[in-house]
């Protein structure tokens, strides 16, 4: 539960008889921090090799000797990965409109994070899971086609490494769906730039993971 003598009201579309269970933002604790760039290193390493095994099965990239990073390569690179990240924050964002909300977008200076948000807007719990797994989603699957129809290039490797880092990036977005999905399907959930905030029916009792 929130603690402070100022609480941030409730979003205005909220229904009646819910009451705040859950206020959770990753920069509040070290640990979360901690935790979040763990969970980052290890999907980076998974999905590596996922991507890896894509790359070579539908991309037909062979295992070796097949993509030298030259000065070309790593301007694509780092364009493609940038292009990524924002593609990732776009999806959340029309996830959002598309539920009814306006979303806003931005960065976190201190964290060097994207992000998109509208904590005016209370979405039910199962459509924020949409929203929330929806970049790691379309991307991939995007990626996917992308390799099979660039088969045998040097944009398979490339395009590989953008599928990476967006499911790199979306560890935290299934961190929050598990921690959402404690919760009944009642539940309304905010977001937050870093966080999310649950609300249940005051029937509900409170939370604080």
């Amino acid at each position: 539960m929130r603690k402070h003598s100022s609480p941030i009201p409730p979003p205005e579309n909220l229904p009646t008889a819910y009451q705040e269970v859950l206020s959770w933002n990753v920069s509040t604790r070290p640990r979360r921090v901690l935790l979040a760039h763990t969970l980052a290193v290890l999907s980076f390493c998974l999905f590596g090799v996922l991507f890896a095994f894509g790359a070579v099965s539908v991309g037909k990239q062979p295992l070796s000797g097949s993509f030298a990073l030259g000065l070309r390569e790593a301007v694509a690179l780092m364009v493609g990965m940038l292009l990524t990240l924002m593609l990732h924050e776009l999806i959340h964002g029309v996830a959002m409109q598309l539920y009814g909300a306006h979303p806003r977008y931005g960065i976190l200076w201190r964290r060097m994070m994207l992000y998109a948000t509208d904590p005016a807007y209370a979405h039910p719990r199962n459509r924020y899971i949409v929203i929330a797994l929806a970049p790691f989603v379309c991307i991939s699957t995007l990626v996917v086609l992308a390799m099979w129809a660039f088969a045998g290039t040097a944009w398979v490797p490339l395009l590989a490494i953008c599928g990476v880092i967006n499911a790199s990036g979306a560890a935290g977005d299934m961190w929050m769906t598990l921690i959402v999905l404690r919760y009944p399907p009642s539940a309304y959930i905010v977001d937050e730039r870093d966080g999310i905030r649950v609300f249940c029916q005051s029937t509900v009792g409170m939370d604080t993971p």
